[in-house]
């Protein structure tokens, strides 16, 4: 217990002093000459099987050589398949070279991870190396679930499709709004624990955004933001009804804290 509330001490800490984010400066420089820089947590995880680099999903930089992801993006792949992007914004062109890839040395899957109701959906990608951190390629917190979200204020990022039903997939890094619903509005049956559901605008789609940090403003520091959730699934209702469903990033803490203290995780693995 004592090494529970150790690591919890040593969270807020980290929050209070890691790097965080203006939602009013997001704004501006979304619009502004250096639009990487508006989400510098965000990553694309990619296939190189084949050297096609495929999109699999996103993650998010919670270390400089750690992602933190969902586990069902992977679907099978080794980390001898994956790549990790930073820095990417826009993926139909290269010629700006902004963005910089790393291999994976390990992947860590949360050992009770369930595909059939996506429970403890989380992944970490251990990298080859650290990411150097640049305007465009930068840290996000994790969020404490003692420290409150502003309503409203929530948002993820992905390259995942824009609209239900459509076939096309962006090549710009899109952000879709979301508000945090009660689970009793979220869905029939009964969800896990370990999830909490939100609402977008209607019409949007999450498929390919596996991975996706949600990302909250967060009550007790103003103007500050953490990583709150992992996009998980997205329900099958009519539109109007549409939910996304997010992996509960402040209920798995303890797990994550677990293997990023884990040397071995941190080690070549045959």
């Amino acid at each position: 217990m004592s090494l529970y509330f150790a690591f919890l001490t040593t969270l807020i800490i980290s929050l209070v002093n890691s790097q965080y984010f203006n939602y009013n400066q997001i704004r501006r420089e979304t619009y502004g000459s250096n639009p990487r820089a508006t989400f510098p947590w965000v990553v694309s995880v990619l296939d190189q099987r084949d050297w096609l680099f495929r999109y699999i999903g996103v993650g998010s930089l919670i270390n400089p050589n750690v992602v933190l992801t969902a586990a069902h993006i992977l679907n099978g792949t080794t980390k001898y398949d994956l790549v990790v992007r930073a820095g990417e914004w826009d993926t139909s062109t290269t010629a700006d070279q902004q963005h910089v890839d790393l291999e994976v040395l390990n992947i860590v899957s949360h050992e009770q991870f369930n595909r059939f109701n996506a429970e403890n959906n989380m992944a970490l990608l251990i990298l080859v190396s650290a990411f150097e951190m640049t305007a465009n390629i930068n840290l996000i917190p994790l969020y404490l679930q003692e420290a409150g979200i502003q309503k409203g204020s929530c948002f993820f990022n992905g390259w995942g499709k824009v609209y239900l039903n459509s076939t096309d997939y962006p090549t710009v890094l899109k952000t879709v709004q979301v508000d945090l619903l009660s689970m009793g509005m979220c869905s029939s049956r009964k969800l896990p624990i370990q999830q909490i559901c939100g609402k977008g605008l209607e019409g949007i789609d999450c498929s390919g955004d596996g991975g996706a940090p949600l990302v909250c403003r967060i009550l007790t520091y103003p103007y500050k933001y953490a990583q709150v959730g992992i996009v998980n699934w997205l329900s099958q209702k009519p539109v109007e009804n549409t939910f996304i469903v997010f992996t509960n990033v402040a209920g798995l803490l303890p797990w994550i804290d677990y293997h990023l203290r884990l040397e071995a995780n941190f080690r070549p693995r045959s």
